[in-house]
């Protein structure tokens, strides 16, 4: 990919399904050129990476959170989302996204539909 970039075929490199601190920071000390972004799945069983989107903040990459709804139903269907979100006349769903975006993650999502 760095020779990519070298050529001039894509501008930037980005890495996705990182879900281990070390190997993150491996690749980071060892790139010539450093990713930036990095695009997971963003759900309660990786503790929706804290200790990845800190490291990502300190080095100036991009979090980049992928499937963001369909992953976190049971947060953004909580008792106290719902009447954040009926308080401000959004959806939840627009609630989640916002507060995603707030503390720097991009969000992206993904569907199951054919529409």
């Amino acid at each position: 990919m760095e020779e990519a970039v070298d050529a001039g075929t894509v501008k930037q490199i980005g890495i996705s399904n990182f879900y281990q601190l070390e190997d993150v920071q491996w690749l980071y000390e060892h790139a010539r050129i450093k990713p930036k972004v990095l695009q997971n799945r963003f759900y309660p069983e990786t503790n929706h990476d804290a200790e990845l989107r800190s490291f990502c903040k300190a080095q100036g990459i991009e979090y980049q959170s992928f499937w963001t709804l369909t992953a976190n139903e049971h947060a953004i269907h909580s008792p106290p989302a719902l009447e954040i979100a009926q308080e401000r006349g959004v959806s939840p769903e627009v609630l989640f996204y916002a507060f995603c975006m707030a503390i720097g993650i991009s969000p992206l999502d993904g569907s199951t539909s054919e529409e």
